[in-house]
């Protein structure tokens, strides 16, 4: 049995590094994918540190450093996975960052003073084990509101975290009684590795939808007070955005966020601008976004709202006589369209006419207007 710990704690690290490396390219950036690359970090220093051994003293005290971001970061990883908007602040980063010194304060075994390391100890374990509950609750927590895919993933992660917490809490007394130390290291790398596969998926779907876009996710619009609902299924639920003024101004605020998103930043650009990188970047739900786009700037859909920034920041180009060597694709291109076709028809649907047209036009009133 002893043979397999440095095999399973080789899958677990690599595994780690490879999510590390995933998380760190990815784009565009945000809170869940930050604090998912700092968990699998130290992930991999913790299963380095296993696997080079007490005998390296230098490697193993750098190593031990880096692996102060296992429960505690995890914590941050569910609230991340689990919370619309922003998942923590000052006080939860605070937290785990104590957490993170008593775990490296417990490994100066060999400086500090033995009383140091008790009373350390006693009370990384009592924070921890706080940590661990709480990283549970966020999967828990509002189950209620939840169907479809929202519940089945929060129903993995309970499922996943839960058992592995608790083999790691119980395997070792019952089968090392003799405490050797092989079941918890056993019990440590298999743990990681089922954490590592489970989480990266549920992080993968998180990114791609966030809380409040996925199937199931919302909570039903609720009708107005002392309206009859009508019975059937032709009954068409009261826009909260239309009748809260709350909503409504959270709606504002979200599209002058937005707009000057779009004008400093220019994602439009990109010919595969999506809402969902939208709302990753400023980190809401996409089903918000799509709310503020239609019921505050006015737009039909997402598509249409970035649209229009392509076509003004076309038509820019379209006037510019030092541009008049492009070709009407290369302006499309340039703008954030994928094709000639596509840059075509929403020119000419938008503005009357085609894009050729246009230039002509603004290129004969460019010389008059300087």
């Amino acid at each position: 049995m002893i043979d397999w710990i440095p095999a399973l704690q080789a899958t677990a690290l690599c595994l780690s590094l490879l999510w590390f490396g995933l998380a760190v390219v990815a784009r565009p950036r945000s809170a869940l994918s930050i604090v998912w690359a700092l968990f699998c970090g130290s992930i991999a220093m913790a299963m380095a540190r296993s696997l080079v051994g007490a005998d390296a003293a230098l490697w193993h005290q750098v190593l031990g450093v880096g692996a102060c971001l296992t429960c505690n970061g995890f914590w941050l990883v569910a609230r991340a996975l689990f919370r619309e908007g922003r998942p923590f602040g000052a006080p939860h980063m605070v937290y785990a960052a104590i957490v993170a010194a008593l775990i490296i304060a417990t490994q100066q075994k060999g400086v500090a003073p033995a009383a140091f390391i008790v009373v350390t100890s006693e009370l990384l374990q009592l924070l921890s084990s706080v940590v661990l509950v709480l990283a549970f609750w966020e999967g828990l927590r509002g189950w209620g509101q939840y169907r479809g895919v929202e519940r089945n993933m929060r129903m993995l992660f309970m499922a996943t975290y839960g058992g592995c917490v608790a083999t790691c809490f119980i395997a070792p007394p019952l089968l090392d009684p003799a405490g050797t130390g092989g079941v918890d290291a056993i019990a440590s790398a298999t743990a990681a590795s089922a954490i590592l596969l489970v989480t990266q998926g549920l992080v993968t779907w998180r990114l791609r939808h966030p809380l409040g876009s996925t199937v199931g996710s919302e909570k039903p619009a609720q009708p107005e007070s002392g309206a009859v609902e009508p019975a059937g299924p032709q009954r068409t639920p009261v826009a909260p955005a239309e009748t809260d003024a709350a909503t409504r101004a959270e709606d504002a605020a979200l599209a002058t966020r937005l707009e000057r998103h779009m004008r400093l930043e220019k994602p439009y650009l990109g010919t595969e601008l999506k809402l969902s990188q939208l709302s990753q970047a400023l980190d809401v739900s996409e089903y918000r976004i799509s709310r503020a786009v239609r019921a505050t700037l006015g737009h039909r859909n997402i598509n249409h709202y970035i649209n229009r920034y392509r076509l003004d920041h076309a038509c820019g180009l379209l006037a510019d006589p030092t541009l008049g060597h492009w070709s009407t694709l290369v302006v499309g291109l340039e703008s954030g369209f994928g094709s000639l076709g596509a840059f075509h028809r929403a020119f000419k649907t938008a503005e009357g006419c085609t894009p050729g047209e246009y230039r002509a036009v603004a290129c004969r009133l460019t010389p008059s207007l300087s």
